[in-house]
């Protein structure tokens, strides 16, 4: 995925080059996973109307951001790195889902 798809609510230049890449990837796995959560689909067939891909390093800041849109998210979080932990965001909607239902992967 390219970071043009991707908001990020910091400035990632002024990590480590090793840190920034650790992220990019973190996000490419995520999105091109062939088998989601274990479910036996693609991110996108798991999530297929996902929008508003969004990199957080405060999970307050994240949580606010994310609360502001009207239909359910769902996020992941990165490794400490350097004692810091980055949260990965998206929004999506399925009929299925509950409007307000907030979706945590671990």
């Amino acid at each position: 995925m390219k970071d043009k798809k991707v908001d990020w609510t910091f400035n990632l230049k002024k990590l480590p080059k090793y840190d920034q890449e650790y992220l990019r990837l973190m996000i490419q796995e995520i999105l091109e996973n062939k088998s989601f959560k274990n479910s036996g689909k693609s991110f996108l067939k798991y999530y297929p109307n996902a929008n508003n891909f969004t990199m957080f390093n405060n999970k307050n800041t994240m949580q606010t951001y994310m609360n502001d849109f009207s239909v359910p998210y769902a996020y992941t979080s990165s490794h400490l790195l350097d004692s810091k932990k980055y949260w990965f965001a998206w929004t999506y909607y399925q009929e299925n889902i509950r409007k307000n239902e907030k979706n945590i992967i671990y």
